[in-house]
Order: structure tokens, then C-alpha cells, then sequence
């Protein structure tokens, strides 16, 4: 089952690079153009530097960051090996209650393949994001920014075990407010703790929440070197499927392109397919098992499967009833593909369907008709995730947004500094 192991991190030191809070960054994937411009400005040190370069040559350009800052000592590395524990205090952002305190364990997870069953996808990936990716680490031969993962822990025996653990030494105290919220990292050392927490998680199976593209490029890589033992792990951050602080958010569609008689009449449509399809507020939010549509005249109606009704008895596909019952399935197997003739698969390539995580904008954008139209998804569920990734099957892209998105720049690791025995 899954083997972690302590690591000597890489961090900055913010006597030679300035304040942290102008280093770090979002990852990689979550940022605009204008994102990386902005942080790119802060700090001629700030991490997206090596995780978004810019220009012509920009993976050599990253190389050449790493390699000068890492001998400038702007990025020194720890005496030995650790394991960080990473918390992490956000309030809700479509609510704004603030939210328990999420922890997770960040370490070196070892690679393996998907068919061994002890790492599992949710999401299928690009290979396109996966070519970048596999460019960045042969340049670099680094871990810019941890992947994320879960694992269930019913009896919180993880958790309570970090939780007592008095000697955790600090690292970065309370970062505040900083792209989404507070961010605190300390570090355990104690070689009996550090071989305690590995047996623990030695009976565990981890599922990707976040960093497939990274993942299945960094176990491409291993492969490609094969004798290389550190190439061999991932920097990943763990964190209890039973986490109270475990927010998953949706990712709403947004429709483009489309007769406009077909999609001002999916209302009836739905309905005499066989969906329960009422009106409802402009500003609804979806329940569970609901789907909201947003129409360029600022009507809204709710859309249902009626009640009795098992989505996994209408969907034809070679899929686990698990994969088949999630919200955003049926609205693509039963709605955009029958009506809309979009197909599922050819979601990496269409232009007709586009995507966002905040319901508000999603308003904003049909109001002003820059989108013809919006499905609203609900909240996914962790355990749907999980049982989705159980059953050996991939959630369609943009499923799902884990919130708030783990820093990078807090903890780095140099594929040339040994840490496994």
C-alpha cells in the first residue's frame, strides 16, 4: 500500500528572498495570464518563476532560477529528513463562514502505477498539461509545488497521533490572508514518529484530489530513469477523507455557440424527457441532485431527475453505477449529449462548452450574455469522489475544485539532494 517517506525540504530563506507572502503562489494550473504577470512582478524570487516561466526558453529559464537561487542559499535545504505538517483556516467563499482548520501531512509519496490500486485518479487528464509538466522536472529535476492527495481514516488514529505529537517544530507561523486564507507548516523530525506515521499509512490507499497531470508525469519520468531511486517519489500533501476542513466545490459549464431556439427551449425539452423542471430564483443554488439552468433572460429553472428514477438504469456506458449517479454524468450523458450533441469525450477539444467555479460569475456572464447559457452543479461529495475513484473509474474534467488550493513555495524538494535510504 502507499509508502511515504521524510524528505530534506527546500525552502526559502526570507532574510536573502524577502517576505514569504511575495514568494508564493497558487498552483501552476490555477493561474491566468494575468496571475503569472502579477506574481512574476512581487518578487524576482517568487516561486512561479519555476512554475510558470515565461518565454522562449522558458523550462532552461527555470532551470537556470533554481540552480542560482539554490546556490545564492535563497533556497537552502533542511539537515535531514522530515515529515511537514500544513494547516490551513478559509472561510467559505460562496457563504463566507469560516471553515474548521483543514491539516494535512506533506511527504514523499512513492509513485506507482494506477493498476496497482494503491494510488487512484478521479479525474481523467490532458496530455498536453502533461507534456509541459514532463519538460519542467527533466529541466529542473525538482518538486516546485506538492500534489494532493486523501486517504480515509475512520478512527481520525492519523490525525490524533499528529495532533499529540507536542514537539512539532515551527516553520512558517500563521501566514494571514494570503490567496484564500491562513497557512501555518511545522515539522516533525523524531525518526520514531516519522517511522510511525509510515506504518500508519502503509494500510492506507491514496486517492489524487489534486496534481494528476503532475503525478503521471512524475511517473513517467521514473520510468524513463529508471536506476534514479529519488525520481522514483512525489511530493504530496495527505490529508483525512474525514477532515472537517475538507471543501470540495463544483465546476459550473457554461454553454456558447449553440442554436439559440435549442437552448431557450431545453426548459420544455427536460421536461418532456422526463426531468422535473420548475422555475426558481435568479440567485438558486443547487441542491443535491439538482442542476440549475441559467438562461440569457435572467430566468433560472431547477432541474431534477424525478424521484424514482436511477440515473444508472438510463446511461448507457461501461461505467460504475457510482460514476453514473454523479451530478455532472447526468447532465453531460443526459442532457448536453443527447441535446446539445456534445459529446463527453470531446470535452478537451470543444469551444462550446467553457467552465468556471463561481456561480456568481456564471450569473454575470449569461446576464450580460458573454455566455448563451449555464448549468449550475451542486456540491460534490467526497464520498461520491471517493467511490467513483474506488470503482476504478475518472470523474470528466473539471469535476471538482478542492478549496482552498494548497501553497506552493511553502516546501520544495531537489530530486538531487538524497532522502531515502
Amino acid at each position: 500500500m502507499a509508502d511515504i517517506s521524510a524528505f530534506r525540504g527546500i525552502r526559502y530563506n526570507t532574510q536573502k528572498a524577502g517576505q514569504l507572502e511575495n514568494l508564493v503562489a497558487p498552483p501552476y494550473d490555477v493561474l491566468s495570464e494575468r496571475d503569472v504577470a502579477d506574481l512574476h512582478s512581487r518578487s524576482a524570487y517568487n516561486v512561479a518563476h519555476l512554475t510558470r516561466p515565461l518565454g522562449d526558453d522558458k523550462y532552461e529559464a527555470a532551470a537556470r532560477n533554481w540552480t542560482d537561487w539554490r546556490s545564492a542559499g535563497i533556497l537552502p535545504e533542511e539537515d535531514l529528513p522530515c515529515l511537514y505538517v500544513y494547516q490551513q483556516r478559509f472561510a467559505d467563499p460562496e457563504t463566507g463562514l469560516l471553515q474548521p482548520r483543514r491539516m494535512g501531512l506533506v511527504c514523499l509519496l512513492r509513485l506507482e502505477d494506477y493498476s496497482t490500486g494503491t494510488v487512484l485518479p478521479h479525474e481523467e487528464t490532458i496530455s498536453a498539461h502533461k507534456e509541459d509538466r514532463l519538460r519542467l522536472i527533466t529541466a529542473t529535476r525538482a518538486n516546485f509545488e506538492s500534489i494532493y492527495g486523501m486517504y480515509s481514516d475512520p478512527d481520525r488514529e492519523i490525525e490524533s497521533l499528529i495532533t499529540e505529537i507536542a514537539d512539532r517544530e515551527p516553520v512558517y507561523e500563521e501566514i494571514n490572508e494570503v490567496f484564500g486564507g491562513s497557512h501555518k507548516l511545522e515539522r516533525i523530525s523524531d525518526e520514531s514518529l516519522i517511522e510511525t506515521l509510515r506504518a500508519l499509512f502503509s494500510t492506507k490507499t491514496v486517492m489524487i484530489a489534486d496534481g494528476h497531470h503532475r503525478y503521471e508525469t512524475s511517473l513517467n519520468y521514473a520510468n524513463a530513469v529508471q536506476d534514479d531511486h529519488e525520481a522514483r517519489y512525489i511530493l504530496i500533501t495527505l490529508t483525512a477523507l474525514e477532515d472537517e476542513g475538507l471543501l470540495v466545490l463544483p465546476t459550473h459549464r457554461l454553454l456558447n455557440g449553440f442554436d439559440p431556439a435549442i437552448v431557450n427551449a431545453l426548459p420544455a425539452t427536460l421536461a418532456s424527457a422526463g426531468f422535473v423542471v420548475t422555475q426558481c430564483a435568479w440567485d438558486h443554488a443547487p441542491s443535491p441532485g439538482e442542476l440549475v439552468l441559467l438562461l440569457d433572460n435572467k430566468s433560472a429553472f431547477s432541474v431534477k431527475l424525478a424521484s424514482k428514477v436511477d440515473p444508472a438504469d438510463l446511461i448507457d456506458a461501461n461505467k460504475s453505477a457510482a460514476w453514473k449517479r454523479l451530478p455532472v454524468t447526468i447532465l453531460h450523458k443526459l442532457i448536453i449529449e443527447p441535446y446539445l450533441g456534445v459529446r463527453l469525450r470531446d470535452l478537451a477539444t470543444t469551444k462550446l462548452i467553457g467552465y468556471t467555479r463561481d456561480a456568481l460569475e456564471a450569473r454575470k456572464l449569461v446576464q450580460s450574455r458573454q455566455a448563451q447559457a449555464a448549468f449550475l452543479l451542486p456540491r460534490p461529495a467526497v464520498q461520491d469522489v471517493m467511490n467513483v475513484s474506488a470503482a476504478g473509474d475518472k470523474m470528466p474534467q473539471k469535476s471538482t475544485f478542492f478549496y482552498p488550493k494548497l501553497l506552493s513555495g511553502l516546501i520544495m524538494r531537489d530530486l538531487n539532494v538524497s532522502s531515502l535510504d
